[in-house]
């Protein structure tokens, strides 16, 4: 007999019976429909413990690694401790090593989470206290970084930004809360062209999974589009450059509304005009919701596979 820990309570599992089962047996109200892996309502994640993997059948590959998986359809081998979907599970404090200006509105925040897990590209809860929270996305690497690092826009009237530019310092402390989002490389083929497009501090995650695939040896083709207003907001544009220049098959390609910046226009614009053949691409897509919605529009139309696109969506939150 095995268990399943689920919003604290634990519960065995009967030998046959499968995790939904055994929830609904405890009184639990867990969701679910039709009971056979087909309509996914029951659709939870285990943040301890493999679920097997014929309970994952139909989910994509970034969902089989961040460990999702269909209670009514899972006999677990060994223990679980799930989580809903939408619930970003504990938080732990973190400690502030940073806050240095990335152009004239954005700032990289620097913090430390002695065991926070996760995976270059996802997005966590940043809580200032119980009443300030937001969600930012991770541009650091667990195996190269001993901080989590997240780049923030600062906005005038703005409670975080607030917050952030005239109030946090070197050793405060803050909680982070998390991870969450499938914006992460693991599930892409080595050989696999990939297309990374984001406007903003939509770098971020980009950011995140462009070091993740150069450490695993990706192989295909990486182009990686970055837009903002003017050229100013172009940050990280001479690492991103140096990288480019190292790597025979990175690409960097800038775009801004500023005529003097290095490709002037419209992001969405410009790697649309340049990207015809993206049916067998890794796309991975982040910045506002509009522009998200456009892009993963435009690519799913011109043959882009939805399982293959991977999207961060930003919405406002000051």
């Amino acid at each position: 007999m095995t268990q399943v820990t689920y919003e604290g309570r634990t519960v065995d599992i009967a030998p046959g019976e499968t995790v939904l089962e055994a929830l609904l047996r405890a009184g639990i109200d867990a969701p679910h429909s039709c009971r056979a892996g087909n309509c996914h309502s029951c659709l939870h994640r285990a943040i301890d413990g493999a679920p097997p993997p014929e309970s994952q059948s139909g989910l994509t590959d970034a969902q089989r690694a961040m460990g999702y998986f269909l209670p009514c359809i899972c006999r677990p081998k060994t223990a679980l401790t799930i989580l809903r979907p939408d619930d970003l599970g504990a938080s732990l404090e973190a400690i502030v090593r940073a806050i240095d200006p990335l152009s004239e509105d954005i700032v990289r925040l620097r913090v430390e989470a002695e065991g926070f897990a996760y995976r270059p590209g996802q997005f966590v809860e940043l809580r200032a206290s119980e009443d300030l929270k937001r969600h930012y996305s991770l541009a650091s690497h667990p195996e190269e970084d001993a901080f989590l690092e997240m780049h923030i826009r600062l906005h005038h009237d703005g409670r975080m930004s607030r917050h952030l530019a005239e109030e946090l310092q070197a050793g405060d402390r803050l909680h982070v809360a998390g991870p969450s989002g499938s914006c992460f490389y693991e599930g892409v083929h080595t050989d696999q062209p990939m297309l990374l497009i984001g406007a903003g501090t939509g770098l971020a995650p980009l950011y995140g999974v462009l070091r993740d695939a150069l450490r695993k040896g990706h192989r295909g083709t990486i182009r990686l589009y970055h837009g903002a207003r003017g050229r100013k907001g172009l940050y990280l544009s001479d690492e991103l450059q140096a990288i480019s220049n190292s790597r025979d098959n990175v690409d960097y390609r800038p775009c801004a509304f500023d005529p003097a910046a290095p490709h002037g226009g419209d992001v969405a614009t410009t790697a649309l005009d340049a990207e015809q053949n993206v049916a067998h691409a890794a796309i991975f897509l982040c910045g506002g919701e509009n522009l998200v919605k456009r892009l993963k529009r435009e690519l799913f139309m011109r043959g882009a596979s939805l399982k293959n696109i991977r999207s961060d969506a930003f919405t406002p939150a000051r």
